[in-house]
C-alpha cells in the first residue's frame, strides 16, 4: 500500500514537504502545487523553482504536478521538467475552483474528453515521462467522468488518482462511493482513492470496501492531522513524542517564511493559513484561531502560537496526541 501527500496550493512547497518527510513521515510520494503551464518556447526557471533538487531533500519521492488544456504546452514544461530528474508527470484535471475550471482547466476540462484526447495526444507522443492523471467524477455532471474514463483508457498512463466528489462540490457535500466504484470498474490503469481520509477509521472504511485499491492519497486529513500518515501505516509514536514534533514542524515552517517574506504582516498571513488545517484538533472553540487572524506583527503571532503549541490542556483530548 502507498500513501500519497495530494497538493495542495500555498502550503504543500518544498520546505513544507521537507519538514512534514523528516518529521512526521509515512508518506511514500508528495505531489507538488500545480504549476499552471502557458505558451512559450522556453519555461522560465522561476516557474519551476519549487522543482528545485536543492530545494527538495534526498531520498522524498516528488511528483510534479500541471495544469493544462494544451498538450503543446504541457509538453514543453514536462520536457523542462524532465530535464530537471524527473521521470513522472502528473496531470491535474481535478481542481475545482472557479478561477480555473472557467477557463476550462481542473475539472472545467472534464465536460470535453475531446479536449482531454487532443492533449493526450501530444503529451503522451514523448516517452521520456510517465503521465499520471489526477480528476474528480466530473464538474457538474456525474457521466462526465465516465466519459473521461473511456478517453484515458486510450493512452498509456502511469495510474489515475480519482477524488471522489465533482468540481462543482469543491470540498462540501459528501463523497460519493458508488459512482466511485463505477469509474474504477471501468478504468483500465492503476486507480488512486482521493477524498475525505480524515482519520484512521476513514481510511479502514475505504479500504475494506475498495480492497482492490492499493494507493491512497490525503490531503485536509493529513494536514490536519500530520501522524495520520504513520498511523494507517502501523507505526506508533510515544505520546510524549507528538507534541515536540507538532512544535519542531512549526518552527521549521516558520523560521522558512521568515527569512524569505518581507514584511511582518505578510509572514503572519502565511502562518495564519498553517493554522487553518491544525487548529481543527487543537482549537476546537476557536478561541486561540481568533486571536491568530487578528496578529499584524511576528512578536504577537508568537506569542498566540505559543499557547496553542505549549498548552497541555489544548492536547488533551486531541487526536493528534
Amino acid at each position: 500500500m502507498n500513501l500519497f501527500l495530494a497538493p495542495i496550493q500555498g502550503m504543500t512547497i518544498a520546505c513544507y514537504r521537507n519538514a512534514f518527510a523528516r518529521i512526521f513521515g509515512g508518506i511514500d510520494a508528495y505531489y507538488t502545487p500545480f504549476i499552471a503551464t502557458a505558451d512559450m518556447k522556453k519555461v522560465s526557471d522561476l516557474l519551476l523553482k519549487d522543482l528545485l533538487p536543492e530545494r527538495n531533500d534526498a531520498g522524498v519521492k516528488i511528483v510534479p504536478q500541471l495544469l493544462s488544456n494544451n498538450g503543446t504546452d504541457f509538453s514543453i514544461f514536462a520536457s523542462a521538467i524532465v530535464d530537471m530528474g524527473y521521470n513522472e508527470i502528473n496531470w491535474n484535471i481535478g481542481c475545482p475552483f472557479p478561477r480555473v475550471t472557467h477557463k476550462k482547466k481542473g475539472s472545467g476540462i472534464l465536460p470535453y474528453p475531446d479536449m482531454i484526447k487532443k492533449s493526450l495526444d501530444i503529451a503522451c507522443a514523448d516517452s521520456s515521462y510517465t503521465i499520471t492523471v489526477k480528476m474528480r467524477l466530473g464538474l457538474d455532471d456525474p457521466e462526465d467522468g465516465m466519459r473521461v474514463i473511456e478517453v484515458l483508457n486510450e493512452y498509456p498512463l502511469g495510474g489515475v488518482i480519482i477524488h471522489a466528489r465533482t468540481g462543482i462540490q469543491m470540498y462540501t457535500g459528501n463523497v460519493d462511493l458508488n459512482l466511485f466504484e463505477a469509474l474504477t470498474s471501468a478504468c483500465k490503469h492503476e486507480i488512486t482513492y482521493n477524498g475525505d481520509i480524515f482519520t484512521y477509521a476513514d481510511f479502514l472504511r475505504i479500504s475494506l470496501r475498495f480492497p482492490f485499491i492499493k494507493n491512497f492519497m490525503l490531503g485536509r486529513g493529513a494536514l490536519r492531522d500530520p501522524f495520520l500518515p504513520s498511523a494507517i501505516k502501523g507505526q506508533i509514536i510515544p505520546y510524549a513524542n507528538k507534541i515536540s514534533m507538532i512544535i519542531h514542524f512549526h518552527d521549521e515552517v516558520f523560521n522558512y517564511y521568515k527569512n524569505i517574506l518581507s514584511g511582518e504582516k505578510h509572514l503572519c498571513d502565511k502562518m495564519k493559513e498553517f493554522w487553518v488545517y491544525m487548529s481543527v484538533h487543537t482549537d476546537k472553540d476557536g478561541k486561540l484561531m481568533k486571536k491568530v487572524k487578528k496578529c499584524q506583527t511576528s512578536a504577537d503571532y508568537l506569542k498566540a502560537a505559543n499557547q496553542i503549541l505549549h498548552s497541555s490542556d489544548l492536547w488533551s483530548d486531541s487526536p493528534l496526541i
